[in-house]
């Protein structure tokens, strides 16, 4: 006879079970992501385990090594369920942190020499300020207003660009600068010393807007989504240059996936107002004149966007555990000092991100940069669709909460996983670079200053919009090796 002491724990362990069962098929049912057939799948056999379970504890003689066993099992099983249940919902937060409305942070900075005597903004009416509003007037204006606020009026000089700027600065004809920080990468350009010989002793943070979705049904038609990694280090909504700009052609019913390259110098007018630029400076004004301006060189409307800096791009890679990816030639980075062989590379955060942003290396410089970060998203693209993703899946859902921005609605994001585990497509990823000729013109963001560029070929354009067309309208595009690039070269060669 059982003991009412052996009763009780064999109910206690015997209702834990049960009670776990429930809470794991509940929130895998409130995520929304995991496939209605698949909890009803692990429903069934749970159900079962319970059932079988309640015959081997309850009508097992008092302390028989079966009943024992199972007793030890269920609750053992109980504890998994419990982990489980937190990793499920850990998933759904991801996701609705992922799908957070983000509004993006310009910080403006008021900058003075090293060894200057001003040392915070109380003592700037004293002193004369230098700036430059031809290329920002709004941020400026901005800035003036929310310092003269601060510490009362403050005498200013307006210069035609930042290299006059500079001058004016470093010959101290002004005793500091005002200069948003999105222009900051301009400055190094011109002046390499630039962060070390100087401090920042008073910041302005200003928000501006969130970009919003054009949304479609994700899982049945085909969307278009603007990939842009910015040039900075920190907080992924500091406003900055745009240095990796892909458009991301989608098609959830061919399964087909295009990578459009767009490289960082393409010269084109800008949305805002028509002044002609490299593509990169459109980030500098925000993530949305990026998105309006490759509208425009496109011809399509974007549907959503992600972004990442270079801190994301580390953490994403040491999150999954390193990346292998293919190189079609031997070099080395300047960055860090890596060496590539030509052929598969496994590497680690920092030698995967030397390998996206080397271009000193290669003759066609930033184009063959942009083939290399092409084939950088395809090998994450893979391992993340892999089951190789479950051994860090914990730190991957950490990382990318905290590192990638889109607009992607929890419920799109939701819909497109579910998809994913319901049919476990095959994705076949083709990639397409925009093309031309390199160049010295005068950029609007520098001032009028000329700067190297990169003139686009109509016809590279046109072929790049006419790719676009066809994946949206369902037809099949497909290389042997995934480069429509080099297919174009094979249809020239055979004219």
């Amino acid at each position: 006879m059982k003991t009412k002491l052996e009763k009780s724990i064999n109910w206690s362990i015997y209702f834990f079970q049960l009670i776990t069962s429930i809470i794991l098929l509940y929130m895998l049912y409130t995520i929304k992501f995991i496939p209605v057939n698949y909890i009803i799948i692990g429903g069934v056999v749970l159900l079962g385990l319970l059932i079988g379970e309640y015959f081997l504890i309850f009508y097992k003689k008092p302390k028989s090594k079966r009943s024992i066993m199972t007793q030890v099992l269920s609750f053992v099983l109980s504890c998994v369920m419990i982990v489980g249940s937190f990793y499920v919902y850990k998933m759904g937060s991801v996701v609705d942190l992922l799908s957070a409305e983000t509004f993006q942070k310009r910080a403006i900075s008021v900058i003075v020499l090293k060894d200057s005597e001003i040392r915070n903004e109380k003592q700037l009416p004293k002193h004369h300020i230098g700036y430059v509003t031809s290329v920002n007037n709004e941020s400026m204006d901005y800035a003036k207003k929310e310092i003269e606020k601060e510490v009362g009026n403050i005498s200013l000089t307006d210069y035609k660009d930042f290299h006059d700027l500079l001058e004016a600065l470093y010959t101290q004809k002004v005793d500091g600068i005002i200069l948003d920080e999105a222009f900051r990468t301009l400055i190094d350009q011109d002046k390499k010393t630039f962060d070390d010989d100087t401090r920042v002793i008073y910041q302005i943070l200003k928000d501006e807007g969130s970009i919003s979705a054009k949304n479609v049904d994700v899982t049945n038609k085909p969307f278009l989504t603007y990939v842009s990694g910015n040039d900075q280090y920190g907080d992924i909504s500091t406003i900055s240059r745009s240095d990796v700009n892909m458009l991301i052609a989608i098609n959830p019913t061919t399964h087909q996936v295009l990578l459009i390259s767009i490289p960082r110098d393409v010269y084109y007018p800008l949305h805002r107002n028509g002044q002609l630029d490299k593509f990169t400076h459109t980030g500098v004004y925000g993530l949305q004149e990026s998105i309006d301006t490759l509208q425009d060189i496109m011809s399509e409307e974007i549907n959503y966007y992600a972004r990442m800096n270079f801190t994301s791009f580390i953490k994403i890679v040491d999150a999954i555990g390193g990346i292998s990816v293919n190189s079609p030639a031997d070099f080395t980075t300047k960055i860090g000092n890596f060496n590539i062989k030509k052929g598969e590379n496994v590497l680690s955060a920092k030698e995967a991100l030397a390998f996206v942003r080397e271009r000193k290396s290669f003759i066609d410089g930033d184009f063959a940069r942009g083939r290399n970060q092409q084939r950088m998203i395809a090998a994450i693209l893979k391992k993340v669709c892999s089951p190789a993703i479950l051994t860090s899946f914990s730190a991957v859902l950490d990382t990318v909460s905290e590192s990638v921005e889109t607009n992607l609605s929890s419920d799109d994001i939701n819909a497109l996983v579910q998809m994913q585990l319901s049919n476990m497509p095959s994705w076949d990823i083709q990639s397409y670079q925009i093309v031309g000729d390199p160049a010295k013109k005068p950029c609007y963001s520098l001032g009028g200053r000329e700067a190297s560029v990169v003139m686009p070929y109509d016809s590279s354009i046109e072929q790049a919009r006419q790719y676009i067309d066809d994946l949206m309208a369902g037809k099949i595009i497909q290389t042997e090796d995934g480069n429509l690039n080099e297919n174009d070269i094979d249809k020239n060669n055979e004219e």
